[in-house]
C-alpha cells in the first residue's frame, strides 16, 4: 500500500520514438519529421518578420532609447524613416535613400557606407521573407497530407515528434537566450560576421545615423520579443496537437463502444 505522504505526480515527458517497421510507417514519420523540423523554423522567422514590419517597435525604440534627441529628428521624421526603411525591405529598389527634414531642410540621412550597407540588410531580409513562405508552405502541406492519407497514426506519431521538437527548440532557444543575456554583444558581432561578406556594418555610433537610430539595445530586445513570440506560439500549437490527438482518441473509443467491442 501506498504511503499516504506519497501523492502521485503527473509528469509531462517526451516519450521515446519507435523506429517504423514498414514503408508506410517510414512515410509517416517522415512526414511527421519534417513537420516538426518546418514548424519552429517557421514561427522563429515569421516573428523575425512580424518584429521587422511592425510600427510599434520602432515607436518602442524612440522612446526606449531617447532617438529623438540623439538625432535631433522629431519623432515623425524618425517614423518616416522607419518607414521608407520597411518599404526597401520589400520593394525593388536597390539602394535606399532615406531622405527625412532635418533641421528645416530635406537631406538623404544615410552615407554612401550606411546605404552599401542596407544593401546587404535588405538581402537577407528578402532571404528570411522567403524562407518564412516556403517552410509555412511545407508545414501546411505536410500536415494536410498526413491527415488526409494517414488520419490517426499520423496525429499520433505528430505529437511525439513535435514533443522532441519543442524539446530541441527549447534547448537551443535557451542556449542563445543565456548567451544573449550574458554577452549580447559578442552575440551581435558574430551574427554579423556570419551574416555578412564585408565589414560595412561597422560604423561610427557618434556620426552614422542608421547606428544612431537603431543602436545595439534596439536588437536586443527585438531578439528577446522574437524569442518570447517563438515561445508561445509553439506552447499553443503543442496544446493544440495535444487536444485534437485526445479527441481523436475518444473518438475512436467510441466507435469500439458502438460496434460492441472492448477498447
Amino acid at each position: 500500500m501506498q504511503h499516504p505522504a506519497v501523492q502521485s505526480v503527473k509528469v509531462w515527458v517526451v516519450p521515446p520514438l519507435s523506429w517504423p517497421a514498414d514503408l508506410r510507417g517510414w512515410i509517416v514519420f517522415s512526414f511527421a519529421a519534417i513537420f516538426a523540423t518546418a514548424v519552429p523554423v517557421f514561427l522563429l522567422l515569421a516573428n523575425v518578420e512580424y518584429v521587422t514590419k511592425s510600427d510599434w517597435l520602432y515607436s518602442y525604440n524612440w522612446w526606449r532609447n531617447d532617438i529623438p534627441n540623439k538625432t535631433s529628428l522629431p519623432v515623425s521624421e524618425l517614423d518616416s524613416g522607419a518607414d521608407q526603411i520597411k518599404d526597401y525591405f520589400t520593394n525593388d529598389v536597390e539602394r535606399l535613400d532615406l531622405r527625412v527634414t532635418f533641421r528645416g531642410e530635406e537631406v538623404s540621412l544615410y552615407k554612401e557606407r550606411e546605404v552599401s550597407h542596407m544593401v546587404d540588410v535588405k538581402g537577407l531580409m528578402q532571404g528570411v521573407f522567403n524562407a518564412v513562405r516556403i517552410t509555412g508552405v511545407i508545414a501546411l502541406l505536410i500536415a494536410l497530407a498526413g491527415v488526409i492519407y494517414f488520419g490517426r497514426q499520423f496525429w499520433t506519431l505528430l505529437l511525439t515528434t513535435m514533443r522532441w521538437s519543442a524539446l530541441g527548440s527549447g534547448v537551443v532557444l535557451g542556449t542563445l537566450a543565456i548567451a544573449v543575456l550574458i554577452n549580447f554583444d559578442f552575440v551581435f558581432r558574430q551574427f554579423h560576421f556570419l551574416s555578412f561578406a564585408n565589414d560595412l556594418w561597422l560604423l561610427n555610433p557618434f556620426t552614422d545615423f542608421l547606428i544612431i537610430m537603431f543602436p545595439e539595445q534596439f536588437f536586443f530586445e527585438a531578439t528577446l520579443f522574437i524569442a518570447v513570440f517563438a515561445v508561445v506560439q509553439f506552447a499553443v500549437l503543442m496544446y493544440a496537437i495535444h487536444l485534437i490527438k485526445k479527441r481523436t482518441a475518444e473518438k475512436a473509443k467510441m466507435e469500439l463502444i458502438g460496434d460492441g467491442q472492448t477498447p
